[in-house]
C-alpha cells in the first residue's frame, strides 16, 4: 500500500491552514465562491483533458469534477446575476494548466488527479454546506469502490508530483486571497 498521504502530509496541512481554506469552510458571498469555481473549473478541465487523453480515466471515469463544476459556476450566474470573465482567473492558473498539460507520465497526471479530486470527495462536503449553490462538484458516485480503486494505482514514487499539486493549489488560494 503507497504511504502517498503521508509524503504528501505536510502540504495537506499547509493548504488547509490558508486564509482561503478557511474562507471556504466558513462560507463565501456568492461572488467570491464563483469566483474560486471558475480558477478551478480552468484547471480541471485541463487536467481531465490530459487524463482522458493519455488513459488515465480508463475505469475511473466517473471521477471527473469539470463539467459539475461549470454547472455550479452556470447555476450561481444565473441566480446571482454573475458575469464569468477570464479577468477573474488568478495567474497561476495559467502556469498550473501549462504544468499539467506538459506531464508525459501517467503516474504524474493521476497524483494531480488524487490530489485535487480526493480532497473534493473528503472536504468538499463541508464546503458544500456553506457556499451558496448546490455543490454538485461534490457528488461523487460509488465513493467507496473509487477510493479503493484509485488508491490501488498509487505509488510513493508520484510524491513529488502530488506536492506540487499542493503548492500550485496554495498558490491559487493566496492569489484569490490577495484579491
Amino acid at each position: 500500500m503507497s504511504k502517498l498521504k503521508d509524503l504528501t502530509w505536510e502540504n495537506h496541512q499547509k493548504a488547509e491552514r490558508t486564509g482561503h481554506a478557511r474562507k471556504l469552510l466558513k462560507g463565501m458571498a456568492p461572488e467570491e465562491y464563483h469566483r474560486y469555481l471558475y480558477n478551478q473549473y480552468v484547471q480541471y478541465a485541463a487536467l481531465e483533458s490530459i487524463a482522458n487523453t493519455e488513459g488515465v480515466l480508463d475505469g475511473i471515469e466517473h471521477i471527473c469534477r469539470a463539467g459539475a463544476i461549470r454547472r455550479d459556476m452556470e447555476e450561481l450566474e444565473i441566480a446571482h446575476r454573475i458575469q464569468r470573465n477570464v479577468d477573474l482567473l488568478c495567474p497561476t492558473v495559467g502556469n498550473y494548466v501549462a504544468h499539467v498539460m506538459g506531464l508525459e507520465e501517467k503516474d504524474e497526471i493521476l497524483a494531480h488527479l488524487y490530489v485535487r479530486h480526493f480532497g473534493d470527495m473528503y472536504g468538499g462536503q463541508m464546503i458544500r454546506k456553506r457556499n451558496p449553490g448546490s455543490g454538485t462538484m461534490y457528488d461523487f458516485e460509488n465513493v467507496e469502490e473509487l477510493k479503493t480503486t484509485v488508491r490501488a494505482m498509487l505509488t510513493d514514487d508520484m510524491a513529488d508530483e502530488a506536492n506540487r499539486c499542493f503548492e500550485f493549489a496554495m498558490q491559487l488560494f493566496e492569489e484569490l486571497e490577495d484579491e
